[in-house]
């Protein structure tokens, strides 16, 4: 165990950093397109069928649908910051703190709907876990800005 050695912690960590931040916008994208999919595939089945409560149904896959668009677009300028080589900044943790808000907006918003308009109104467990998304986020957000103001003080001693 003494002689082995990690490459990855040591080697290229720009070039790590890169690759996660492309795997995020990956995995964004293809939540986004999987809900797109899922709300066309709903609406062909509402068109389908008679005149009922079917927008209502649509209504939470739809703000997500949302959301998913704009974290996407938000981590997107994140990864292009961090190419620029802009990793620890303030724009960053903004940007961190934007998509824990929006999460946490997407868990209040489908909580209230699945209150309103749900079958089970007790049925919470996906508004949960964008909740708790958007807390994790919001934690992420505030240790980098601890981080800079750390960093900050860093530099102004001699």
């Amino acid at each position: 165990m003494k002689g082995l050695k990690f490459s990855f912690c040591k080697k290229d960590s720009r070039e790590e950093l890169e690759f996660t931040m492309y795997c995020l916008v990956v995995v964004c994208v293809s939540c986004l397109l999987f809900c797109l999919a899922r709300n066309l595939l709903l609406g062909m089945r509402l068109l389908e069928e008679p005149a009922g409560g079917g927008l209502v149904r649509m209504l939470p896959e739809n703000v997500t649908l949302v959301v998913l668009a704009v974290c996407s677009v938000l981590i997107y300028r994140i990864q292009r910051y961090v190419q620029r080589g802009q990793v620890f900044t303030k724009r960053n943790s903004d940007l961190i703190m934007w998509i824990g808000l929006v999460l946490e907006l997407n868990g209040i918003a489908q909580m209230v709907m699945n209150a309103c308009w749900a079958e089970r109104p007790f049925s919470n467990t996906v508004p949960m876990v964008f909740l708790l998304l958007g807390v994790f986020f919001l934690f992420i957000a505030c240790l980098f800005k601890v981080g800079i103001r750390m960093q900050e003080e860093q530099d102004l001693t001699v």
